[in-house]
C-alpha cells in the first residue's frame, strides 16, 4: 500500500511515498509557496499529488501540518500565520473533493508523536509525550497508543505555560537560550550550537546562561510528568543532534526538580524517528483513521 504523505511547514513542503509499514520510498522537498496564500497552497498540493500519481499507485494522501487542526474536517483553526489566508481553508476537504482518495490531516507536532511510537523512541510504549524544542516549544500527547488532541485540537501547546512568571516558550527553547547568551555577551552568538560551545569551552560568562536555561526547561518538563505521569517523554528539535551529552545533562536537571518518588518513573529519551518523522506520522495518521 501506498500513501502519499505530505509535511508541510511554513518553510518547505515535504513529500513523498510511505508504506503500511512506515517505510519512506521516495521524499522531496519544495519551497512552501507562501506568497500564494492558503488557496495557493492547497493547489499546490493539488500539483504535488497529480505529478505523483503519474509515478505511483496512490491508495491515500497524509497530510502533517503546522497550525491547529480539526482532524474532523481538516480546517486550519489558527496558529498558522507564516501562510496568509491558510487559517479557515481545508486541505483535507479539498483534496478528498478532487481526487477521490481518503485524506487525513493533522497538526505536525502530533505527527511527529504519532512517528516516535510507531518507527521511533516510543515503539511499544502506550503513554508518552513529545516535547519538540526549537524556536518555540510544542508537543504531542499519545495515551493508550491514540493521539490526545483536546477539545478544539491545541492540547500540547505547553510552550505557552508560565513558568516562575515567565512564558516557558520565550525563555526555554533554543531562540531563549539564544536571547539570553547574547544579552551577557551582545551579538556573539549566532545560534544554540555557538552557545553550547562556549558552554562546553566553560566560558565564565555562558555557563550559568545555560545552567538557568537547563533549569527553566527541566521544570517546565517536570510539571508535564507530574500532569500526565506518561512512560516515557521523548525530546525532539534541533536541540537533540547533541545526543547523549544533552539528554545526560537534561535527566540530571529533570531529576533534581521531582520529588523522590517521580524520580525514575518516567524514562526520558532523545527522538529517533529522523527527518522524515513528519511524513512517518501522517502516514500512520492516515492507517489509524482509516482502521489498518
Amino acid at each position: 500500500m501506498n500513501i502519499l504523505s505530505f509535511d508541510v511547514g511554513g518553510t518547505q513542503i515535504k513529500y513523498g511515498i510511505v508504506t503500511q509499514d512506515g517505510e519512506v520510498l521516495t521524499a522531496v522537498v519544495v519551497d512552501t509557496p507562501k506568497q500564494a496564500g492558503g488557496a495557493g497552497l492547497i493547489e499546490c498540493l493539488c500539483e504535488l499529488v497529480r505529478h505523483m500519481q503519474q509515478q505511483h499507485q496512490i491508495e491515500g494522501i497524509a497530510i502533517s501540518t503546522f497550525g491547529l487542526v480539526d482532524v474532523d474536517s481538516g480546517l486550519i483553526l489558527g496558529a498558522a500565520e507564516a501562510v496568509p489566508g491558510y487559517a479557515g481553508v481545508s486541505p483535507k476537504a479539498a483534496l478528498s473533493q478532487e481526487f477521490g482518495l481518503p485524506v487525513s490531516i493533522d497538526n505536525d507536532v502530533n505527527c511527529v508523536a504519532l512517528a516516535e511510537g510507531w518507527r521511533g523512541a516510543a515503539q511499544g510504549v502506550a503513554h508518552y509525550i513529545a516535547v519538540a524544542i526549537g524556536t518555540g516549544i510544542g508537543g504531542g500527547i499519545v495515551l493508550n497508543h491514540q493521539i490526545y488532541r483536546g477539545h478544539r485540537a491545541a492540547a500540547g501547546e505547553w510552550g505557552y505555560m508560565k513558568i516562575d512568571g515567565l512564558i516557558w516558550e520565550d525563555h526555554a527553547s533554543m531562540r531563549g537560550l539564544l536571547a539570553a547568551a547574547n544579552a551577557v555577551d551582545p551579538n556573539a552568538f549566532t545560534d544554540g550550537r555557538a552557545v553550547f560551545a562556549a558552554y562546553d569551552a566553560q566560558v565564565p560568562l555562558i555557563v550559568p546562561v545555560v545552567q538557568d536555561w537547563f533549569k527553566l526547561l527541566a521544570r517546565g518538563i517536570a510539571n508535564l510528568i507530574y500532569a500526565l505521569n506518561p512512560e516515557r517523554v521523548v525530546i525532539g528539535g534541533g536541540v537533540s543532534a547533541r545526543g547523549a551529552v544533552f539528554l545526560d545533562e537534561l535527566n540530571a536537571a529533570i531529576n533534581a526538580q521531582l520529588l523522590p518518588d517521580f524520580q525514575g518513573m518516567t524514562e526520558v529519551v532523545l527522538a529517533s524517528a529522523g527527518n522524515h518523522a513528519g511524513m512517518i506520522g501522517a502516514a500512520r495518521n492516515w492507517l489509524q483513521t482509516n482502521k489498518y
